[in-house]
């Protein structure tokens, strides 16, 4: 897994994820990710599936989709984001019309406390990845330290 940051008590993260092929596999990576460390409870990975199942997150942005899965704060021990870059596209379910699918492959997973703590980051990132060449120049980004830091310095603007 990838390089990680700390800012404002939120552990930052980006990974690049190899093999997996279903929104499944991508939520289930970076849960395991995070309870490894300490930042969710066991409860979290299946949280979440749950909730992408009944509330989906994909985001169609061109030329590559991209996903906000997140789940309820009660199963977040520590805040943390992760950037996840996916070399597969994965299908998640468009977010407000569930019979929608898209190729998605850029992943924000957002293990965040507080009720509506997760819609400033929401935010930032469809700011940011309205516009494609934003897309283009994310998704192409390697390794997973460049990811991260431009995650930080032009998505979210903290650093």
């Amino acid at each position: 897994m990838g390089d990680k940051n700390t800012s404002q008590d939120i552990l930052y993260d980006a990974v690049i994820l190899k093999e997996a092929k279903t929104k499944e596999d991508v939520i289930t990576e970076l849960s395991n990710h995070l309870l490894k460390k300490g930042y969710v409870n066991k409860d979290y990975c299946a949280a979440t599936l749950d909730r992408e199942d009944n509330y989906p997150t994909g985001l169609s942005t061109k030329p590559i989709g991209i996903a906000v899965p997140h789940s309820n704060p009660d199963n977040v021990l520590t805040e943390a984001v992760i950037v996840a870059v996916s070399e597969n596209l994965v299908k998640f379910n468009e977010m407000g019309n569930n019979t929608s699918l898209v190729d998605v492959g850029i992943i924000f997973l957002l293990a965040l406390k507080g009720e509506n703590n997760h819609l400033n980051y929401l935010k930032n990132i469809i700011n940011y990845f309205k516009q494609s060449n934003n897309v283009n120049f994310f998704y192409k980004l390697r390794p997973e330290k460049q990811i991260k830091n431009i995650f930080l310095k032009d998505v979210l603007q903290i650093q």
